[in-house]
């Protein structure tokens, strides 16, 4: 009995170590979990997603900076191998211990159009265009891949508070994050991925670095 006990204790030890991955000796990153979720309503993510074709996909990861450095989000990217696709981060919630009402989350959506109104200035009420802070997606393109970005809709100028003009215009950009200062987080990491393939097989990366392979059940 205490042989079994032992051989299932050193298995279910090796399987929790394999799932810990370390980036270049100052990055280490564990990854927890992934699921399809809903493409209209969570509990975090304020992105609706709309049309058959696409599936919303959440992967959960603790991230530890082991110096005292900022970590990169915008180096996580979700990899289709049969389909030679690489997706960016759709949406990206990172926080410590419990977050309440939004406290705690660690970096800051940026976007990579500079949208402005009629008057030249930027819209209100969506994420700032600052060139100043990198955007690290495409430094990681994997050749023989195609890189996808799904752009976010944040409304109209008729719908956005101030912007009103005679004709409607949709307000899109595709998007990124800051650096988080943070040395440990978890981070929830969204992706919008096609539906429409009759096979695929996805992988979740951090730069150049596998961190898992991605199942859907």
């Amino acid at each position: 009995m205490n042989k079994i006990l032992l051989c299932f204790f050193i298995i279910h030890m090796q399987f929790s170590f394999a799932q810990e991955v370390i980036i270049n000796d100052s990055l280490s990153i564990e990854f927890l979990k992934t699921k399809k979720t809903s493409k209209n309503f969570n509990t975090r993510s304020n992105v609706k997603v709309k049309g058959n074709e696409a599936k919303r996909i959440l992967t959960r990861c603790k991230v530890k900076a082991l110096y005292d450095q900022p970590v990169d989000i915008n180096a996580f990217s979700l990899v289709d191998t049969i389909n030679k696709l690489r997706y960016r981060i759709n949406e990206y919630i990172g926080y410590q211990a419990v977050s309440v009402m939004g406290s705690g989350y660690t970096s800051k959506m940026y976007l990579k159009k500079n949208l402005k109104n009629k008057k030249g200035k930027p819209y209100k009420g969506i994420p700032k265009y600052d060139a100043s802070i990198k955007d690290s997606f495409e430094d990681f393109s994997i050749d023989g891949y195609t890189n996808v970005e799904v752009p976010i809709r944040f409304g109209t100028n008729r719908s956005l508070a101030g912007e009103f003009s005679g004709k409607k215009k949709e307000i899109i950009s595709t998007v990124y994050y800051s650096p988080t200062q943070l040395d440990q987080f978890t981070a929830e990491i969204y992706f919008i991925v096609h539906n429409s393939f009759p096979e695929t097989h996805l992988e979740l990366y951090y730069g150049n670095q596998l961190i898992s392979e991605i199942k859907i059940d």
